[in-house]
């Protein structure tokens, strides 16, 4: 079974990410594009949909390359139309416009994948699998880049300079609760453009994040170390692979999803979760 996609967005991710992965598959096709600029969205090569609900008509799943804030308005109607979900991350910026997402999805039955990249990447379930069973005490994670800055490939509007805590906070959340189990966060600072949180996990482990999109120089990628009962474990570069490597991860999970009819663990609910956290962090700020 090969999944018709219809692609929102047209900006440096869609078609530098998002629309390549659909393309190539396998599991996938990309059959359309929807964006508010029609002539980025014929870079793709595929037809460019005159509306979303023209968009809407010709695929059998979305997937949103767009802010949050569109994503959290146009996903619930896709997914009223019987569309199945590829989402970005964060899914909005509330906590109430990300459930309406869930909710939406869950009424129609409709199956959610979260584009957490990380995840399809060698090194981060590596290096999960080998700190939960080691017996993780504190966990120090960073990411640490430039693409907010003037000039830089995704400085888009909404990607400012304090936005890292929505922007990549996704990423670093995900994987240290993944690593230590579900955590609170109980204390978050902002200093120039680098943003700081401490989570504690309920296993008794204490972490914390670094969060920056605005660092000249920094390119990431995402760090993590943990210090555990067996010693410190150190997260390889999640970066290392092919970019066409992990597409072809994350368009075969989702293929195989729709397939099934089952959504994988990075679902729109674990999209919830962490939007909990980012609303704790954002809170504190």
């Amino acid at each position: 079974m090969v999944v018709r996609v219809g692609l929102v967005g047209a900006g440096p991710w869609a078609t530098s990410f998002t629309g390549p992965l659909l393309a190539a598959g396998p599991g996938t096709a990309l059959v359309a594009v929807w964006a508010r600029r029609p002539e980025a969205a014929a870079q793709l090569g595929v037809p460019v949909a005159g509306s979303f609900d023209a968009l809407l008509d010709t695929c059998d799943a979305v997937a949103f390359a767009v802010p949050p804030d569109v994503q959290a308005e146009l996903a619930p109607r896709a997914a009223a139309a019987g569309k199945h979900l590829l989402l970005e991350k964060p899914l909005a910026f509330t906590v109430e416009d990300a459930e309406r997402i869930a909710a939406a999805a869950d009424d129609a039955g409709v199956v959610t994948q979260l584009m957490l990249t990380n995840r399809w990447s060698s090194a981060v379930p590596a290096f999960v699998d080998e700190v939960r069973g080691a017996g993780p005490r504190v966990l120090r994670a960073e990411f640490v880049g430039s693409g907010a800055m003037p000039g830089s490939f995704f400085a888009t509007p909404w990607r400012q300079p304090e936005a890292a805590l929505h922007d990549v906070g996704p990423h670093v959340f995900d994987l240290l609760e993944a690593a230590a189990g579900p955590a609170t966060v109980v204390h978050a600072r902002r200093a120039g453009a680098v943003t700081a949180v401490t989570l504690e996990h309920e296993g008794g482990a204490v972490s914390s994040a670094v969060l920056s999109i605005a660092t000249p120089g920094a390119h990431g990628p995402l760090k993590c170390e943990a210090i555990t009962d067996a010693g410190r474990i150190v997260l390889g570069d999640p970066g290392a692979e092919f970019p066409t490597t992990i597409q072809r991860r994350i368009a075969e999970t989702f293929g195989d999803a729709v397939a099934g009819g089952r959504s994988p663990a990075s679902d729109v609910h674990r999209g919830v979760r962490l939007q909990r956290l980012l609303a704790a962090a954002q809170a504190a700020l």
